[in-house]
């Protein structure tokens, strides 16, 4: 399997982590309590600012690789560039929603529930498609020259919660994460766990 689709496998695992924790979250909204806010937001914002600038991009590459070697994956390929797009869309407007909540504006209850639950189903779906028809296909095709492109095209980045060093603003979430996934980092300055 090549290094790129087995560290994508890690970051969909990653990303399904925080997608139950954001589930979680909205969970107590629905129950009517006060969830925490600024959490939920550090997904979303992660979500924007990682997935959706770097993991998704470099999927597009070497999914146009793909297709070049096999068109008849067209209409997988095409939905699933379709889905990157809407969930940078879902995932900006879903950021937005809980600023606004957050800074106490009117709200209807069911709004923020229908969004949050739309963009994990979407995001859920998604990564399925990928790990069932178009992973086992890369592994397959693509070769070294295709994912020398991939590289060129989309330079790797840092993830901020998930890689060696958590930035800043992630450290709760990552902390949070962890708890529930059972790790036991420290708060030192060391490296972070990869929550595996």
């Amino acid at each position: 399997m090549s290094e790129h689709i087995a560290r994508w496998h890690v970051e969909h695992a990653n990303y399904y982590k925080l997608l139950d924790l954001l589930e979680s979250l909205i969970e107590t909204f629905i129950r009517s309590e006060r969830p925490d806010y600024d959490l939920m937001s550090d997904i979303v914002y992660y979500m924007t600012q990682y997935p959706d600038r770097f993991h998704h991009p470099r999927e597009d590459v070497a999914f146009r690789r793909l297709l070049a070697r096999d068109p008849g994956i067209a209409p997988v390929i095409d939905e699933l560039a379709n889905q990157h797009r809407g969930i940078s869309a879902s995932s900006e407007a879903l950021s937005a929603d809980l600023r606004a909540a957050a800074e106490g504006a009117m709200m209807a209850r069911a709004t923020l529930q229908s969004d949050v639950r739309n963009y994990l189903a979407l995001l859920r779906y998604h990564m399925d498609v990928e790990e069932r028809e178009i992973f086992p296909r890369l592994a397959v095709l693509l070769d070294d020259e295709d994912w020398f492109l991939v590289d060129s095209a989309i330079h790797f980045a840092a993830d901020p919660i998930f890689d060696d060093v958590v930035q800043e603003r992630f450290k709760t979430l990552h902390h949070r994460i962890a708890r529930e996934a059972g790790c036991r980092c420290k708060d030192a300055p060391e490296p972070a766990c990869h929550l595996d």
